[in-house]
């Protein structure tokens, strides 16, 4: 990080970092092992983000999970970060998509309960829809991102479309792509 002129950050700022909207607990997700990355997503840093992102190793970043098995995509969405960030990560590991985090979360999971855009939602679903029917952690926990459709209605749609329409829609443009992919 030094090598693009970001403020470097100690162990006990990473510890203390959150963004005031959120509920997480910064013990349970700040780590001295997070990377770079990590660490200025949860510094809400946009800026430094996207200049690390234009790195290669801040490419890389975005495989590499915290100690709780989060990637950088499910604090991008956690800490609502701009569509822009969060399509960007998207774009570098899309396999993040099938990752379960805390609580055993994917991706989607975070992006329904925050009320990620209706752009960022619908890529993450584009890209793996069987995570729509994803219960994540067993018991009183155990949700599908279904079950915050209400929650933020221009969402509800998307995640209320059946995971077999989505997926037919998702196969069909692979065998007719668009104009724009020519």
């Amino acid at each position: 990080i030094t090598s693009i002129n970001l403020p470097s950050l100690n162990t006990s700022q990473q510890c203390n970092i959150r963004n005031s909207e959120m509920t997480l607990s910064a013990d349970e997700y700040a780590d001295a092992n997070d990377s770079d990355l990590m660490v200025l997503i949860k510094a809400s840093k946009w800026d430094a983000v996207r200049t690390l992102l234009q790195t290669p190793s801040g490419q890389a970043m975005t495989f590499q999970p915290d100690v709780f098995g989060n990637l950088p995509l499910h604090f991008c969405l956690g800490y609502r970060g701009p569509d822009d960030i969060v399509l960007t990560v998207l774009s570098m590991n899309e396999g993040a998509t099938r990752v379960h985090g805390t609580d055993y979360w994917l991706p989607l999971h975070v992006a329904a309960m925050w009320g990620s855009s209706s752009a960022v939602t619908e890529k993450l679903i584009r890209c793996f829809p069987g995570a729509l029917d994803d219960t994540a952690q067993p018991g009183i926990k155990g949700r599908t991102p279904r079950h915050f459709a209400g929650r933020f209605e221009h969402n509800r749609k998307l995640l209320e479309r059946s995971t077999e329409e989505w997926t037919n829609t998702v196969e069909s443009q692979k065998k007719c792509p668009s104009v724009e992919d020519e």
